[in-house]
């Protein structure tokens, strides 16, 4: 007699592993995508929270008069008053630009400083515009603006840091704050002085809330 194997059964036992398989990754899939999704919307509500509490700080009349824009998709505050724009090739901050630090940043970091678990650095980024060099695809255009883009970063950086007001909070700016050049790369083309210009924004823990959302 001639025993032979049963290959039909063999192969139906395979394919019921790989359906199992298949079941499981769909759960683990579908519990990533839900934690995903969480994550998502925890993000939003606390970007919406530092929006609201920003715009109950800062009245609409303030912001107008100080030259401020609030991007509230990305936590961006950027300066747009003509007055307070650096001059070519110039690092100095200027004396009515410091003004409006003086007034603006004590506040903003005191609003910022309650949603300090969700926010990993509050980034100054300095900015060049493309004026001094005919050929602004050279290596050394690149170079010196980001060099000049830098240091105005680091002058705004130094003189909020120096402020009264901001004796309390040395600490915080110590781990959160940080100082960033951008060199050319977002030169308004139809306005130099313009891109001539800091920025401010806060860049968000997302590992931090990532784990807090996975611990609940």
């Amino acid at each position: 007699m001639i025993f032979r194997k049963d290959t039909g059964s063999i192969w139906t036992s395979i394919s019921d592993l790989m359906t199992g398989l298949m079941v499981i990754f769909l759960f683990v899939c579908m519990g990533f995508l839900y934690q995903l999704n969480g994550a998502i919307n925890s993000g939003k509500l606390v970007q919406d929270e530092i929006n609201a509490a920003l715009h109950n700080e800062f009245s609409e009349d303030e912001l107008a008069n100080w030259g401020v824009s609030m991007n509230e998709e990305n936590l961006r505050v950027t300066f747009v008053a003509p007055a307070v724009f650096f001059d070519l090739g110039s690092t100095a901050v200027k004396p009515k630009f410091q003004e409006i630090l003086a007034e603006f940043f004590p506040r903003y970091i005191k609003v910022i400083d309650q949603f300090s678990d969700h926010i990993l650095e509050v980034r100054i980024e300095g900015n060049s515009s493309r004026e001094i060099f005919d050929d602004i695809n050279s290596d050394a255009a690149y170079f010196y603006n980001m060099k000049l883009s830098q240091e105005r970063a680091f002058n705004v950086l130094q003189y909020v840091f120096t402020l009264e007001e901001m004796t309390g909070k040395r600490q915080w700016m110590i781990d959160k704050l940080r100082a960033t050049g951008a060199s050319f790369s977002k030169a308004n083309l139809e306005r130099a002085d313009a891109s001539r210009c800091v920025e401010i924004s806060i860049h968000r823990n997302f590992e931090k809330e990532m784990k807090n959302l996975e611990r609940h």
